[in-house]
């Protein structure tokens, strides 16, 4: 093996660790962590709303969250590639230097709301549903701490604790602003020019009706989701700002740092956008 190809070897393996780093957490607060768990007035109206089942389930955000960008930047990038005569190595290089990113900023922006849910602890509006207390709500009951819960399903007891903030907003509008910035100066039409804003509308409106949808189901409160919206766009513009080329006032430091590895080298431009003459 040449000596590029060991150090760019060495290279994925570090950039494979840094994602690993913001996913394993994740993954840890998953299967060990327990919200806090935050008092309640037994007559707040707004935890009493029915439980209903996800219109959009979460397997399914985060899939289809991932999923749009990657084949976005892997079908984009070939047509690039095909038509500059690059080589298939030039072309995996392309997509590497920006799929990494976006796995990274993707694992940070779950690991950002879930530090959020349980440390909050915030109550989701179909709790005393689910919860069941046991006690007599009067107008001197005061502000519950202890636990009262009497429902069986225990795990949607937990799960009825991490409202704050939504991880289906933030992970949809993290995925589709970083794709919509894609399409901005990655696909050009020439002749049919709005194919592209109505790519870009399309991708806002799949994480816009996800983001409402939590509201409809009652699974969080309004600003459960504004933040989630928040998080997960202020989270894909910092991405794309430090981590890729993409755009004209992006730090691209990170990309172009005057290594002469394959991965990284300038000849790799990952500037130029697709340009369809049909």
């Amino acid at each position: 093996m040449q000596t590029n190809q060991k150090k760019a070897l060495i290279r994925v393996l570090f950039d494979i660790a840094a994602i690993a780093s913001v996913a394993i957490p994740v993954l840890l607060l998953f299967a060990f962590a327990s919200g806090y768990k935050r008092g309640f007035y037994c007559d707040d109206e707004s935890l009493m709303h029915p439980y209903k089942s996800n219109t959009v389930p979460t397997w399914v955000a985060g899939f289809v969250g991932i999923a749009l960008p990657s084949i976005a930047i892997l079908s984009i990038e070939g047509y690039n590639a095909k038509r500059s005569s690059k080589t298939f190595y030039g072309y995996c290089a392309d997509c590497y230097k920006l799929l990494m990113p976006f796995f990274f900023g993707a694992g940070l922006c779950q690991l950002t709301t879930d530090i959020a849910k349980y440390s909050i602890g915030r109550l989701r509006p179909h709790f005393i549903t689910i919860c069941k207390p046991s006690i007599t709500c009067t107008l001197t009951t005061g502000f519950i701490e202890d636990d009262v819960c009497t429902g069986t399903d225990t795990d949607a007891i937990a799960e009825a604790r991490l409202s704050f903030p939504s991880g289906h907003s933030s992970i949809s509008f993290y995925c589709m602003i970083w794709l919509i910035i894609f399409l901005q100066y990655k696909f050009i039409w020439k002749r049919q020019w709005l194919i592209r804003p109505v790519l870009q509308a399309v991708s806002f409106f799949l994480a816009y009706y996800t983001a409402l949808s939590r509201i409809s189901d009652y699974m969080h409160h309004w600003s459960d989701v504004l933040a989630g919206a928040v998080i997960g766009t202020v989270i894909a513009l910092l991405d794309i700002y430090t981590m890729t080329n993409l755009t004209p006032w992006s730090m691209t430091g990170c990309q172009n740092c005057g290594s002469t590895l394959p991965l990284y080298n300038k000849n790799n431009d990952n500037t130029a956008t697709t340009m369809v003459d049909a």
